[in-house]
């Protein structure tokens, strides 16, 4: 290299030669082997499967979240409905005391009419009666008051519904207080002819 003390070190051409070779040299990146490659895409076929588990993880809570919403939504009325409820049973009670009192026609019709509207509002926002007469009695949608000893239905069947019940989106909303058919139960005197004729029986037997 040409060097003056009042001059820039200028290199020559035989050393820029060398330099650039040199660099060209040390830049080349050694070609990877085999296991090298094959470790990479195992691991990239790694991360694709967890980033495909967790996309479709976020997606299934994604769905379970918006289906607890809705079913909060529909539910949350449920405190509301079954007051109102007790409005229903008393304009149904009312209709039958104004028949009872021989009230006006119009006078009938027009509570009539607010009954089947509030109803109707009811159904609207899914609530719905449960039918329970002749149907077997049911713990989860009735509750049984009465035994009914004198009705030829097959025992544990409804036989008549005190209060009606009310379900909401499939719900109970209130269960339907019932009579129930029940086996009439034997008196003491019947027990007691029982075991007498029994005893007969038995005495006879031992006579022959």
């Amino acid at each position: 290299m040409v060097q003056d003390e009042d001059k820039i070190a200028t290199p020559t051409n035989e050393e820029v030669e060398k330099y650039a070779a040199a660099s060209t040299d040390d830049s080349r990146t050694p070609p990877a082997d085999a296991d090298s490659i094959e470790s990479l895409q195992r691991e990239l076929a790694d991360c694709r499967d967890k980033l495909l588990r967790a996309q479709a993880e976020c997606a299934n809570i994604s769905k379970r979240l918006h289906q607890q919403h809705a079913e909060s939504m529909k539910l949350a009325s449920m405190g509301l409905a079954r007051d109102v409820l007790n409005v229903v049973d008393s304009f149904g009670r009312s209709l039958e005391g104004l028949k009872a009192a021989g009230a006006d026609a119009s006078v009938l019709e027009g509570v009539r009419l607010i009954a089947e509207q509030l109803e109707k509002v009811l159904r609207d926002h899914g609530v719905e009666p449960i039918h329970a007469t002749g149907k077997p009695f049911d713990p989860t949608q009735h509750e049984a008051l009465m035994s009914d000893f004198e009705s030829h239905e097959p025992p544990g069947t409804v036989t008549a519904e005190l209060v009606r019940g009310y379900t909401m989106h499939g719900r109970v909303l209130r269960p339907a207080r019932v009579t129930v058919a029940a086996k009439k139960p034997e008196s003491p005197e019947s027990s007691a002819q029982s075991g007498d004729d029994g005893q007969e029986a038995n005495a006879d037997g031992r006579r022959r």
